[in-house]
């Protein structure tokens, strides 16, 4: 399948099943967390550290005098620290205030895309073809994203064609700082969700990891669950009576972009984990995150320039290939 883009038809890269690309960069956190990744329910543990530093004093082997200074440090620290919280509380109002004031403008991209909005000529000349919207805008613009396209498999496009629209929304109050992603869907034959739903809940929205998310859980139509294949094996007659090999059928998970509305889970006891698996689960949280913020940040408000592609210009092996001025954008 290919998709609209000034660089030309861009074709999907991943197979219609993968396993978990190396390819994608990912953040490592400052602070150890883990969660596990499973289909869980809405009030899924929080993330916690791995290690717990509670009472243990830091300043016990300073001198007394900079241990006082040390403890009147911490009074101001704290004083800095309800600043920065009331600081976030405040961003995270003006932040709704504005989505607020962009959501008409959303709902007219909504409504230019779907083809119900009325569109002038700008200067382009007349043709006979028909006037339909813009077909798969979403899916090109998530494919022409390098982070969000790698997560894309050839089974994904074919759900994603029915993405009408993405939008973001800042939560306030306790939440502040905090981010929900709602993903809506015209009526499709894959699954019976209008929308589904991914949201990052932050202690400090200046924090790598959050503390915990919370996704949607997608309700598949029969065989249509592109998160997993059949596998099909032949097993021999082990108890030797010649009778010819049978074929099984197994279900088995495969990576597909839906899998990011799963919602992470604390393991009771991450000692019960093995490093490998530890690593792996952090490593699907830290992409979690980063693709949420990259919807956030960089696909939802240019969704357009994704879709054309200007907003990722093509890469040239030679840099001597640009001209000038060629990709500058204007201030």
């Amino acid at each position: 399948m290919a998709f609209l883009s000034s660089r030309g038809p861009s074709v999907l890269r991943a197979p219609a099943c993968r396993t978990r690309s190396a390819a994608v960069a990912r953040v490592q956190p400052s602070t150890a967390r883990v969660v596990r990744a499973a289909a869980a329910p809405a009030d899924a543990a929080e993330v916690q550290p791995l290690e717990n530093y509670e009472g243990i004093d830091w300043t016990e082997d300073l001198p007394t005098p900079v241990r006082r200074r040390v403890a009147a440090l911490r009074e101001v620290q704290a004083k800095q620290d309800e600043v920065q919280r009331a600081f976030v509380r405040e961003r995270a109002e003006l932040e709704a205030k504005f989505q607020g004031q962009l959501a008409p403008l959303l709902d007219e991209r909504s409504a230019v895309v779907a083809g119900r909005a009325e569109v002038g000529k700008f200067d382009i000349p007349d043709s006979e073809e028909e006037d339909a919207g813009i077909p798969e805008f979403w899916l090109t613009a998530m494919t022409n994203h390098e982070m969000v396209g790698e997560l894309i498999t050839e089974r994904d496009a074919e759900v994603l064609a029915y993405l009408s629209d993405v939008r973001v929304t800042s939560l306030t109050g306790d939440d502040a700082g905090s981010f929900r992603l709602t993903f809506t869907f015209s009526e499709n034959p894959f699954f019976s969700n209008k929308t589904l739903e991914k949201t990052f809940y932050m202690d400090d929205p200046d924090e790598v990891v959050p503390r915990k998310f919370v996704g949607t859980q997608v309700e598949w139509e029969a065989g249509k669950d592109v998160t997993f294949t059949i596998v099909k094996k032949r097993v021999q007659d082990k108890k030797g009576k010649g009778r010819p090999a049978a074929t099984i059928s197994k279900k088995e998970p495969c990576e597909s972009f839906f899998n990011f509305f799963r919602t992470p889970v604390v393991p009771e006891n991450p000692d019960d984990l093995s490093e490998e698996d530890l690593e792996a689960l952090q490593e699907q949280m830290d992409e979690d995150y980063e693709v949420g913020v990259a919807f956030k940040e960089s696909l939802i408000p240019r969704a357009v320039e994704w879709f054309t592609g200007e907003a990722a210009p093509p890469m040239y092996d030679n840099p001597d290939e640009y001209e000038e001025g060629e990709f500058d954008r204007d201030e």
